[in-house]
């Protein structure tokens, strides 16, 4: 029998109990496996549910409602009426829902911090007064539908409400689940009626405001609150006119309405001087634009619909840039602001006063004069410095002085300290020129007039219809403000200038529905007791312009651009042309077009600034554009001299002189250097260039323009020349045959030659 042990002296196990280990260990690794499959299937269940609801989370929350159209001010008669949208930006379609809305008849809001954070969804209170609901289909991936609810006057829900004043009102949308009954049916949402709120997901929320006037009511009646609504007319679709710059630059047809009509703000001459430093400067005082040539035409339906609002809402104030208006409407403009919407704080905030001379924009172009000259007859005489992108500084309250302005209207960032109610936004500021009247607007109503939200969290206000909710509601909260003795503010309210004819007339609309408020004119705002005078008021005058770093940037670019178109006109003016007497109408008409574009380009109305900066660069550039070398052929050269013929072109309506460059890239082939002529209007002239060759070969020349001072300019031409030389008379031939004749003597020589007996 074989022993089980092994040569070394160790037992060796014996088959059963390898075996038994063998199982022990397969026993293990499924116990293994079993337990870490079980990790991972346990909370598989409680993942996939968390899972679900941020799917559900995810897709509730870019589900988007907003207010379409709603009732601003509800009274007796009117009903409420509201319609929602409900928008799926999601790449899912999202389950059939139900929007209610309701609102609560009997709260009173108690302070601005307690309307504010309703409308900002950060306090919680009770609405529970229903006044309708809707059913809302499912809603396809990336699309959005509109229900509209209907409350009757006569409903339960508003005959609940019997005080004046603004009501917390919410919209909620929250997505359905058929019901048992529905379950075994059709899934697609289309039976409403048999549907349930679905509790496992989350509403969405939208807070506004229901405001009920006095009409109706036997609530105590309280002076109502003056306001003051101002709509800007500016135009801020203008660019550049490509076609009538390049027009202007070849013709003159010696029409100077143009001109005069730009000059009406200044008695300075327009003589180019020198400031000692080799660059053209020219007084601008006297170039104040109104409408040109050189911009592209009104927007005429815009603007239109702007001033038809002026005979509907009697009440609506009017301050109208005066080159907007290309000829008198005959409608009521109740002030004029600075030509083209100067940017004044701009202008204070840069204070680089020889930047903007240099560009073109003397303080002529956009004085109180300037303005009261260009603006329409049918105008009221009555100049208001419009606020530009900046702050009113102290700087830029006495600038404005210093230019005729008495009045300016803060839009903007002027009183930033906070009180107990709202105030008359009348202040008396001191400046070295004199007092000026600043009239400030109301900073929520202002931002909600110009389509602004009071929050970015206020997500009833991400419309026009929920800013117009919102704006009614302020408006009635402020009135409702104690002490009533202080009746006798006026608020100002400014419209944006880029918002639509359509959203002013429904706002104005509103506001003369609204019991609680009073609509004056600029005359009573001006006329009201200043809020701050003197020292006090200086007090809250901004130190700083806050004109943004990209404002600062743009503004600065614009003014160089515009200086180089500018200094480009004088320099042709006294360094190209001839006849200074002939072209001076001509000259004048081109600069006050230049400033005409650089005036818009400095606006502070949103407009295309590069489109109008680059027609000045244009204009300035078809100047020396319109002197122009005609290309020539390649010009072959057999002999030691020849001439080159260049043709210069003139485009202008006037004559020109330049000086002609010519100049070779090669050291054998030469042309002469310089060579002067005068060109006709509209006309060629042609000059030629010695050439002298010293060897065959090639060279390119090199042609450029140069003006009466040296200064190149207009786009270099290349001639190509190419030089052949050839013998031309008997002597050349008797010495090439002498030539030959020595080199066969040669040969000869050489190979006829008797070696020498050393070598």
């Amino acid at each position: 029998m074989i022993a089980n042990s092994p040569e070394h002296g160790q037992a060796v196990p014996s088959l059963s109990h390898r075996t038994t280990r063998l199982w022990r260990f397969f026993t293990i690794m499924l116990l293994t496996c079993a337990m870490l499959f079980a990790g991972r299937m346990v909370p598989a269940g409680p993942a996939h549910m968390a899972m679900a609801d941020d799917e559900t989370d995810t897709a509730t929350q870019t589900t988007a409602l907003s207010i379409t159209e709603s009732t601003p001010v509800v009274t007796d008669t009117s009903g409420y009426h509201i319609t929602i949208s409900i928008s799926n930006p999601t790449y899912a379609a999202t389950s059939p829902g139900l929007v209610t809305v309701a609102y609560n008849p009997s709260y009173t809001f108690v302070s601005r911090t307690d309307i504010q954070h309703w409308a900002t969804g950060d306090v919680s209170i009770p609405v529970r007064t229903v006044l309708g609901t809707a059913t809302v289909p499912s809603i396809a991936a990336n699309k959005k539908v509109s229900v509209k609810i209907d409350a009757a006057a006569d409903s339960d829900a508003l005959k609940a409400l019997q005080m004046w004043g603004p009501k917390p009102l919410l919209v909620t949308y929250q997505a359905t689940q058929a019901t048992d009954s529905q379950s075994t049916g059709s899934s697609d949402g289309s039976s409403g009626s048999d549907r349930t709120v679905d509790p496992n997901t989350k509403p969405i929320r939208l807070h506004s405001f229901l405001t009920r006037s006095s009409q109706g009511l036997r609530n105590a009646q309280t002076p109502p609150m003056a306001i003051t609504m101002v709509m800007p007319l500016m135009n801020n679709g203008q660019q550049a006119d490509k076609n009538a710059i390049d027009q202007l630059v070849v013709h003159d047809n010696g029409d100077e309405s143009d001109t005069k009509s730009t000059q009406s703000g200044g008695g300075g001459t327009d003589d180019s001087t020198d400031d000692g430093s080799g660059n053209n400067t020219d007084d601008t005082e006297n170039t104040a634009a109104t409408q040109s040539s050189v911009l592209t035409p009104h927007d005429n339906d815009a603007l239109a619909a702007k001033l038809s609002l002026i005979g509907k809402h009697s009440d609506l104030q009017t301050i109208a840039d005066p080159t907007a208006l290309a000829s008198d409407t005959g409608q009521r403009i109740d002030a004029v602001m600075q030509p083209a919407g100067f940017d004044i704080t701009a202008y204070a905030a840069i204070n680089n006063v020889r930047s903007y001379e240099q560009a073109g924009v003397g303080t002529g172009a956009w004085n109180a004069r300037s303005a009261l000259a260009a603006a329409p007859a049918s105008s009221n005489s009555l100049p208001i410095a419009w606020q530009g992108k900046g702050d009113w500084t102290r700087q830029a309250l006495s600038t404005a002085r210093k230019q005729g302005y008495q009045y300016v209207i803060a839009g903007h960032d002027f009183d930033s300290s906070t009180t107990a109610t709202v105030h008359t936004g009348t202040y008396t500021i001191p400046t070295s020129a004199g007092d000026i009247t600043v009239l400030s607007e109301q900073k929520e109503l202002g931002d909600l007039a110009k389509g602004k939200p009071t929050s970015s969290d206020a997500d009833g206000e991400t419309s026009n219809a929920g800013r117009i909710a919102r704006f009614v509601a302020q408006s009635a909260f402020y009135q409702m403000e104690q002490p009533y003795a202080a009746m006798n503010r006026n608020l100002l309210v400014c419209f944006g200038t880029n918002m639509s004819a359509a959203f002013i007339d429904t706002l104005m609309t509103a506001v003369e529905q609204s019991s609680w408020l009073q609509l004056t004119d600029l005359n009573d705002l001006i006329d009201a007791d200043a809020y701050r005078t003197g020292d006090k008021a200086l007090q809250i005058v901004p130190q700083d312009s806050h004109l943004s770093e990209r404002n600062t940037r743009s503004v600065t670019s614009a003014l160089e651009s515009l200086a180089e178109s500018r200094n480009d006109i004088n320099r042709f003016a006294t360094s190209v042309l001839t006849d200074h007497k002939a072209s001076a109408s001509w000259i004048r008409k081109i600069k006050a077009a230049q400033s005409t574009l650089a005036l818009h380009a400095l606006s502070s109305a949103p407009r295309n600034i590069d489109s109008l900066v680059d027609g000045a660069k244009r204009l300035g550039g078809g100047m020396f554009g319109g002197v122009s070398i005609t290309p020539t052929d390649s010009i072959t050269v057999v002999s030691e001299t020849a001439k080159m013929p260049v043709t210069v072109r003139n485009n202008h309506p006037y004559p020109v002189r330049v000086k002609v460059s010519s100049l070779t890239d090669s050291m054998e082939i030469v042309t002469s250097r310089f060579t002067e002529v005068t060109i006709p209007a509209n006309s060629e002239a042609q000059v030629t260039f010695a050439i002298r060759v010293a060897t065959s070969g090639h060279a390119t020349a090199h042609i450029t323009l140069l003006d009466r001072n040296g200064d190149t300019f207009g786009s270099a031409q290349n001639t190509d020349i190419t030089s052949v030389l050839r013998i031309s008379n008997m002597t050349g031939f008797i010495i090439i045959g002498f030539s030959l004749l020595l080199g066969l003597v040669g040969l000869w020589r050489q190979f006829h030659r008797k070696k020498d007996p050393d070598e």
